[in-house]
This record gives structure tokens, C-alpha cells and sequence, in this order.
């Protein structure tokens, strides 16, 4: 099957596309319940959540633009392999930082839960699980993102795009 061929592949446009918008203003747009952006730039200073934003932004923007490149081609091994791979860490990164962390506990960094405390006002359906941090609702939706986005690329990848 060609990659452009598949309606699959607008909907992983559609995907990256939203992913990165999240990923990259997420630390600057205050919607509450789902962010707290005072007690954020109590947190982080001005220069790391800038830098967050674009490392985070930079690594779902490759992708997408990668996507966009071959939509009406084959996606080659390499483009494939560096989809599966940007994914696949991003997947790492959440399963460490919070899933990890809110089903096993024990995550602390430099004598607090692991700068999460700037989250402990926005909206969480998830239930507490003793002191353990506990995803809030907005980064659940990047989390869900970020694993079909994984999932999709595993797809291609394996299907030979």
C-alpha cells in the first residue's frame, strides 16, 4: 500500500498535527482546570520552559514535516526508522516520568516530587494513589497522542509503509 494511499495517514497528520500545537504552547496558554500557569512560572523560569517548548515542539515538528514531505510517496526505511524512533522515545519519556512514577512511586528530584508540584491544582480524573504524582488530565491527552503517534509509526514501519 502507498503511504498517501491510506485515509489512516491524514488522520496521523491530524495527530502530529495537534500533538505538536499541545506540545509546544502548552506551557504558555492558561486553561484552567487543565493548566495552572502561575504556579508553572513559579516553577520554571522563563528560559527553561522556553526551551522546553521548543525541544518538545522540535521533536513532534520533525516528525510531521517528515509526514507531510511523503505524503504522496513511500515513506522510506530512514524516514520510517526516525518516526518510530523520535515516538518511541517521547513514549519512554511519559512511561518514565509519570507512569512510572504514579504506579511504583518513588520519583524525586532535588528533595521534591520530581517539580510537580505546579500541576497539583489542575484537573486529574485519574484516583491518588498515596503520595504518588498523579498524571493530570492534560498530560494524559499528551500521553495518548504521543502512543498512537508511536503506534502509527510501528505500523508503517512494519508494514513497509
Amino acid at each position: 500500500m502507498v503511504w498517501g494511499g491510506s485515509k489512516m495517514i491524514y488522520f496521523f497528520i491530524v495527530l502530529q498535527s495537534l500533538l505538536f500545537l499541545c506540545m509546544a504552547f502548552h506551557d504558555w496558554i492558561n486553561i484552567p482546570p487543565l493548566t495552572d500557569l502561575p504556579a508553572l512560572r513559579k516553577a520554571h523560569s522563563l528560559r527553561l520552559r522556553l526551551l522546553g517548548s521548543c525541544i518538545n515542539g522540535g521533536l513532534v515538528l520533525i516528525p510531521l514535516i517528515v509526514t507531510l514531505f511523503y505524503i504522496s510517496s513511500p515513506m522510506p526505511l530512514w524516514a520510517r526508522l526516525l518516526l518510530t524512533g523520535i515516538y518511541g522515545f517521547l513514549t519512554m519519556g511519559t512511561i518514565t516520568a509519570w507512569w512510572i512514577p504514579y504506579f511504583g512511586g518513588g520519583y524525586w528530584v532535588r528533595g521534591n516530587k520530581a517539580g510537580f508540584e505546579e500541576y497539583r491544582n489542575t484537573h486529574s480524573f485519574l484516583p491518588a494513589r498515596g503520595s504518588n504524582v498523579v498524571p493530570n488530565t492534560l498530560h494524559v491527552i499528551l500521553h495518548l497522542q504521543i502512543w498512537g503517534c508511536f503506534g502509527l509509526s510501528l505500523y508503517w514501519l512494519f508494514s513497509g509503509g
